[in-house]
């Protein structure tokens, strides 16, 4: 069945109707038609089941048609959400290797000071009595996370 076996049902029983008229008509026009046409009870009920199926095949249609546009977005935005992860992993990996050269070169510095460090008669501070080096610079970590 399907609107081949409607048509020719609709065509078998005379309808004065045709399927696509029954389907497509506004539900006002179609139950005049119906009201005119002075269909029996059997004949009645095969014009709304033709209708109800027809009308049923055409929300289905729209359905699909919904359903794989839906997917046809989401295959976008996945598609920029992979754009944008790549973006921001390669973000990282030049932050990292930027805070990498910060904390070589606050090495190097705190080296520079604390070894040009002086006692009160200008001899170099031995090791041991050299500050340690200031924490909170937000460089000891090892990693961003």
């Amino acid at each position: 069945r399907g609107d081949r076996g409607d048509a020719r049902r609709a065509l078998a029983s005379a309808l004065p109707i045709g399927p696509d008229a029954i389907v497509n008509l506004p539900v006002e026009d179609f139950n005049a038609a119906l009201g005119r046409a002075r269909l029996s009870g059997p004949e009645l009920a095969l014009a709304r089941d033709i209708r109800r199926r027809g009308k049923n095949k055409v929300a289905a249609q729209k359905c699909r048609r919904r359903k794989l546009e839906a997917i046809a977005g989401l295959q976008e935005e996945l598609g920029r959400l992979g754009r944008e992860r790549e973006r921001l992993l390669r973000a990282r990996g030049q932050a990292e290797r930027a805070l990498g050269t910060l904390r070589r070169d606050l090495a190097v510095v705190s080296a520079q000071v604390l070894g040009a460090l002086k006692d009160g008669d200008g001899h170099p501070l031995p090791p041991e009595l050299r500050p340690a080096p200031q924490a909170g610079l937000g460089l000891e970590s090892p990693g961003l996370g």
